[in-house]
């Protein structure tokens, strides 16, 4: 079964790559990592752990979102997509570092900003992890230069998409 699901993952992949054209601002160059499937099992774990933690049920990996999030991440742009990715709206969280920044360090960056008191609604990365309506992740990884000081190396850019869209302003998470 489990060969069967990532066959029709990188099926699925093989399709968008070949589609890539469609993306706007040359986002069709997209490179599939030989680790996108372990590391979806990250994604989705330090996601789901923190979810789980303010009730939240467990999102499921999007093969979309993530392709879609790694053609943005190897634009080595740091900065939101402010619509470049789709007509769609999806929720998003972006973070870069230097070293050695693992999946469980960025999901730690965009939950380090919870607010704890339900009188002030900060719409967050946090947020965005726990909003309850968002039923999926896609998320990638990319190194890039020029984000940081050259002397500091290269940055390891981290881009999550979620879907449907949370942080929506007049509603809690």
């Amino acid at each position: 079964m489990a060969f069967n699901a990532l066959s029709l993952i990188l099926c699925f992949i093989s399709l968008f790559v070949a589609a890539g054209a469609s993306f706007p601002h040359g986002l069709g160059d997209f490179k599939p990592h030989r680790r996108a499937v372990p590391q979806a099992s990250i994604w989705l774990a330090t996601h789901n752990a923190v979810r789980e933690e303010h009730g939240a049920q467990p999102l499921s990996w999007s093969p979309f979102l993530a392709a879609t999030a790694q053609a943005w991440a190897n634009q080595c742009e740091f900065r939101n997509t402010q619509g470049a990715l789709s007509s769609t709206p999806y929720g998003e969280n972006i973070v870069a570092g230097t070293g050695a920044f693992p999946i469980d360090a960025a999901v730690g960056q965009f939950t380090k900003d919870a607010c704890k008191s339900p009188t002030f609604p900060n719409y967050s990365h946090f947020t965005q992890v726990v909003w309850k309506s968002t039923t999926e992740l896609g998320c990638a990884t990319a190194q890039c230069d020029g984000i940081f000081d050259a002397r500091l190396g290269k940055a390891t850019l981290h881009v999550c998409l979620y879907n449907p869209v949370g942080n929506v302003v007049g509603e809690a998470p």
